[in-house]
């Protein structure tokens, strides 16, 4: 099977481009065949897959016409002419050219050069063909010059008449017309079988119509959902074939329509039409279907591969344990601002639970399926914050990704960002992220594009951010930004009645369920201590003690523990503190952070310790 195929009007020009073959190297097959069995030779081809038909004449017209396919024409170059001539002018000098007018290139003109009367009529049917020859011979043409079927007509009515042939270089310029056509329809079926894979794959259906309501694309889902046959579609109005969708057309005349659901064949299908616009105008509507099931589906993968990333919210408020009026109220409140998209800022000492309570709004809110992306500020320097913040694109600064990269806000989208240690943020920076709170848009670190987000902001300071504005530190308008919505967790000594309560839970939690009392003298030491690290703290010494607690009672533990907060005025104790680091740190393998957090130090605190003794 050849892709380019030339049908011959009879064995002359097939033998001349069975010889041009031969000679350029064509890759084509050749066909010889009259008018009459021209097309039916063509439909046979088609089917067998040809894409490209090189023919003359009436024949080219014919194919091109019945079977609208591609065909490109074997023009008449002055070389044949003027063989056709020289042959012609045996018979005389008054001679006729007679073809179709995509043969005919002005060969009149000849005439005065070569001291003969030539004339050209034009054929533009071939019922013309017999009237055309028996005019010519009552004009008193002595010989006629002509393709195939003018020749056959001649011969009836006993004119004599010579064959317009085609040269050799004649069908090689043919064959390269019929190439590069054949470049261009495999290019362009090549794109479109791209476009019907990707559209297939992505398990969607799609519609596609133009100006008039013709279907111009449907794509396997929305066939098969239909029960109709892909080759059937195209061509077809869509009111016709796919009645339940036919207001499609309706985004023929307005843009931006809201989606619809509809049930076909016991699915349920959400239907979006969108307007196709082309230089401000609308030239057409494209419709997609989705299966409501898949796009549950597709929510829960999404939610799977954030939880993958660690992009997600993993505590609830039932996580926030106590049985104080105080954390009660917190936690109602918390979840009655859960139920908006307002910005929420947590003040609150350090070690209270900030995170644990955004992480919970979140979970608690409608963006519960998003991502949850939580920044400390305090913890990025302020050269690279912005760019973690925000992002940037190739060239930003030395050292850039070349890729550019996405920032924390773009991450967040459609979910919410908890911005922790706000006060810390430069005064630069606060005017940018004031910027992004009101737009509700990014752009990208050295980019001039700007992006959309949709982002719910959770911020949090133990920091009194009053007294910043005052100083010159925070700006006010940022600030009241963020304050929209405002949550106070109560420290950990002004609602004693939970450390007890925490502190058997945290016991549980690291001692794996091992026989850890706490005896009445143990919780009247926890009571009394008034926690600074709040909740932090005390979860960091129940580790502690469910690590050394068998060796030491829980009271030697929290006394030292005290003691060494108040920084330990007796010598015995500190020697008795530097037996328990060094413990701590052979458990660690030597991490001196590690060893840090579970002693409820700070690791400054540690190294002073280390290097006194």
């Amino acid at each position: 099977m050849a892709l380019i195929v030339l049908i011959a009007p009879n064995e002359e020009i097939a033998k001349v481009a069975i010889s041009a073959k031969q000679k350029y190297g064509l890759d084509m097959d050749i066909h010889i065949g009259t008018m009459d069995e021209s097309v039916e030779i063509a439909k046979k081809l088609i089917k067998e897959g040809t894409k490209v038909f090189i023919s003359r004449g009436g024949t080219a017209i014919l194919i091109r016409n019945k079977l609208n396919e591609q065909v490109v024409e074997i023009k008449m170059v002055l070389d044949d002419a003027v063989c056709a001539i020289s042959e012609a002018k045996k018979h005389g000098n008054y001679i006729r050219f007679l073809a179709f007018s995509n043969q005919l290139q002005g060969f009149d003109s000849l005439g005065s050069l070569m001291g003969l009367k030539i004339e050209q009529y034009l054929i533009n049917d071939w019922t013309e063909i017999e009237r055309k020859v028996l005019e010519a011979k009552n004009d008193g043409v002595e010989v006629l010059i002509g393709g195939a079927w003018p020749i056959a007509v001649t011969k009836k009515v006993g004119l004599p008449s010579v064959f317009l042939s085609s040269s050799e270089s004649a069908i090689y310029l043919a064959y390269c017309d019929a190439k590069n056509m054949l470049d261009v329809l495999l290019n362009n079926e090549r794109r479109e079988k791209e476009i019907y894979t990707i559209l297939d794959y992505s398990g969607d259906g799609f519609v596609a119509i133009d100006k008039n309501g013709c279907i111009t694309l449907a794509n396997d889902f929305i066939c098969k959902v239909f029960g109709i046959n892909t080759d059937d579609v195209l061509g077809t109005y869509i009111e016709k074939t796919f009645p339940i969708i036919a207001n499609l057309v309706e985004a023929l005349n307005v843009d931006n329509l809201s989606s619809d659901v509809i049930t076909i064949n016991n699915l349920t299908i959400l239907f979006n039409r969108i307007s196709l616009i082309n230089e401000d105008k609308i030239v057409g509507a494209m419709g997609t279907l989705k299966d409501i099931k898949n796009v549950h589906e597709e929510d829960k993968r999404i939610s799977y591969k954030l939880y993958k990333k660690g992009l997600f919210a993993k505590y609830n408020f039932s996580d926030i344990s106590g049985v104080s009026d105080a954390i009660s109220d917190t936690k109602k409140i918390a979840r009655s601002f859960a139920k908006t998209d307002a910005t929420v800022l947590i003040t609150s000492e350090s070690g209270t639970g900030k995170e644990l309570f955004a992480q919970s709004i979140h979970n608690y809110s409608a963006r519960a399926n998003g991502p949850f992306i939580a920044v400390s500020c305090a913890s990025l320097a302020e050269s690279i914050l912005e760019s973690e913040l925000f992002g940037y694109v190739d060239g930003a600064f030395t050292g850039a990704n070349k890729n550019g990269k996405m920032g924390l806000f773009e991450m967040a989208d459609h979910g919410t960002i908890f911005l922790d240690e706000i006060g810390e943020v430069p005064l630069k920076l606060q005017g940018i992220l004031l910027r992004v709170i009101q737009e509700r848009c990014i752009r990208r670190l050295g980019d001039d594009r700007i992006i959309p987000i949709d982002v719910r902001i959770i911020a949090a300071t133990n920091r009194n951010l009053v007294n910043d504005i005052q100083d010159g530190c925070f700006r006010k308008d940022l600030f009241f930004r963020l304050n929209v919505l405002h949550l106070t967790i109560s420290p950990l000594r002004e609602r004693r009645e939970d450390i007890i309560v925490l502190a058997i839970e945290f016991l549980r939690k690291y001692g794996n369920n091992s026989d850890f009392i706490l005896s009445d003298r143990d919780k009247h030491l926890l009571m009394e201590y008034n926690w600074p690290g709040n909740v932090r703290e005390l979860e960091n010494l129940m580790e502690r003690i469910s690590i050394i607690g068998l060796e030491k009672t829980i009271e030697e533990i929290l006394k030292e523990h005290i003691s060494e907060f108040n920084y330990l005025p007796n010598t015995d104790k500190v020697n008795l503190y530097y037996e328990e680091v060094k413990r701590i740190l052979d458990y660690t393998n030597g991490n001196k952070t590690k060893a840090a957090n579970l002693l409820g130090v700070h690791r400054s605190t540690l190294w002073r310790y280390l290097n006194k003794n």
